[in-house]
């Protein structure tokens, strides 16, 4: 789908020609008498709400079957930078939702100037992946040429306009903002922010927070965020990965040791309890730590006690514990993978929206990403408007953390300047089609157990979804409950 975005102003629907009394299409009616548009979004001020009007009606008449939608945009004061930044930032946003896979172009020719060049900072920037289309008057075009003509970001002498945060607000979040920027934290996905938010408020009660989602959705990030707007911010920040140690290991980097412990103890051991006295304690893949471990991890949040591994005396510790996970939490309680008493420790707890849930927000992480790596060697590359908009239309399995890898190495191995769709290396591994993970055919194969061993998983992961109701798992997989409740009464 392609979706016109423009303002309306003074010369539309029609204006005055090079002859006296003839009139001639204005720059919205121009734009889509030449490109083709399956919806066209007019911008509408108190000035022009008539003009409006009157151009969605022309629009309509010479055009069948496009979509005519008016935006009103409550500007007082159409030369207010600020203003216009905010509004056009708001219905893009509310757009965009609606239409999460269109190609976006914006007629610039339309509005004031300050609207003009707010338009052009958004999509150079890359904040809104759209194309910019320029109108001409009749009288300034070549007999023979077309009057709508595209803004090439791409030319060398176009100034390059990097990514722009949150634009600042008078209101109890001034100091939220300032933080995310300071940390580098890029988004303004509704959700996204309103789980920012969430954790900035909650940072300051010090209570044990549990952050949820996907690998890959930036749980460190927020934990980062909670612990420099806490209390604590002065203090040590310590990260362990529960998955990243076997589980002989585990105890003894959370907790220490004393000397002798174990074998191998050549001399006391300082945990990560006790270097994160005072500050935050960021305990990532909480759901693989082993459940003996839990138990003294429990003993720790509730009482701030502490014993190394070898020592016969406890010790007093003062840590804020954030954890994070991406498993099912109430499958692994029953599983008794996680300690029921636990979880309930934890006072908060904040779900990060996985990317293809904050799609607006790619744009603005891709660019952010290119431009770190291109000040750090010392390079100018730029991404095409068509590699955004490919880089919005990725399921991104891997989240951010895979959106970075895909930026990087994309800009590695291109060898011009602008990467465009075609130079973008996405991981093949984690994109490919399922069908490429099917088994070889061979000897002692058997199809039918294949087949069923596959019945069932998928089974498994339809109630997982559908938070184990029957009828809404057998929906997704397009069978009956019965069928479902068949499968599941022969696992008993």
């Amino acid at each position: 789908m392609k979706i016109l975005l423009t303002f309306t102003g003074f010369h539309d629907p029609f204006a005055e020609g090079a002859i006296d009394g003839e009139m001639e299409t204005g720059p919205v009616l121009t734009a889509i008498s030449e490109r083709p548009f399956d919806r066209v979004y007019l911008f509408t001020t108190p000035t022009t709400a008539e003009i409006s009007s009157k151009t969605k009606v022309e629009l309509e008449k010479r055009n069948k079957g496009v979509i005519v939608e008016i935006c009103e945009v409550p500007l007082k004061d159409p030369t207010n930078y600020l203003g216009i930044l905010k509004q056009l930032r708001s219905q893009f946003k509310e757009i965009s939702k609606h239409n999460p896979d269109a190609e976006y172009f914006i007629c610039v020719s339309s509005g004031t100037p300050h609207m003009h060049a707010s338009w052009l900072m958004l999509a150079a920037s890359g904040e809104i992946p759209a194309r910019i289309l320029q109108t001409r008057a009749a009288k300034f075009v070549h007999e023979g040429r077309g009057r709508v003509t595209e803004i090439d970001f791409n030319n060398p002498q176009f100034p390059q306009i990097k990514p722009f945060g949150p634009l600042p607000e008078d209101s109890e979040f001034r100091d939220f903002q300032s933080l995310c920027a300071e940390l580098g934290i890029i988004g303004n996905h509704d959700l996204f922010l309103q789980q920012l938010k969430t954790s900035f408020t909650i940072a300051e009660y010090d209570s044990p927070i549990l952050l949820l989602g996907e690998t890959g959705a930036g749980k460190e990030v927020f934990a980062r965020l909670i612990h420099y707007a806490s209390k604590r911010a002065g203090n040590s920040f310590v990260t362990v990965n529960c998955a990243a140690f076997a589980e002989t290991l585990i105890e003894s980097q959370l907790f220490g040791h004393r000397k002798g412990a174990f074998t191998g103890a050549d001399r006391d051991h300082k945990g990560c309890f006790e270097e994160a006295d005072g500050g935050t304690l960021f305990l990532d893949e909480l759901g693989e730590m082993p459940t003996q471990c839990q138990a003294k991890l429990l003993r720790a949040i509730q009482y701030g006690k502490i014993q190394r591994l070898g020592d016969s005396k406890e010790s007093t510790v003062n840590v804020r514990v954030v954890a994070a996970t991406n498993v099912d939490l109430k499958r692994a309680i029953e599983e008794k993978t996680l300690r029921r008493d636990l979880y309930y420790r934890f006072g908060a707890m904040i779900s990060i929206p996985a990317l293809r849930d904050r799609r607006n927000d790619i744009p603005m992480l891709a660019h952010h990403f290119l431009e770190r790596w291109n000040q750090k060697h010392q390079k100018q590359r730029r991404l095409s408007q068509q590699a955004i908009i490919a880089l919005m239309k990725h399921p991104w399995p891997g989240n951010v953390r895979e959106l970075e890898g895909v930026v990087v190495r994309s800009a590695q191995l291109c060898s011009g300047k602008v990467i465009e769709p075609e130079n973008l290396l996405f991981d093949e591994v984690l994109t490919s089609s399922g069908l490429d993970a099917l088994p070889e055919p061979q000897e002692g194969f058997v199809l039918n157990d294949f087949l069923s061993e596959v019945r069932g998983r998928l089974i498994e992961k339809a109630m997982k979804r559908s938070d184990r109701n029957r009828t809404q798992a057998a929906s997704l997989l397009g069978i009956t409950p019965q069928a479902v409740s068949q499968y599941l009464k022969s696992r008993e």
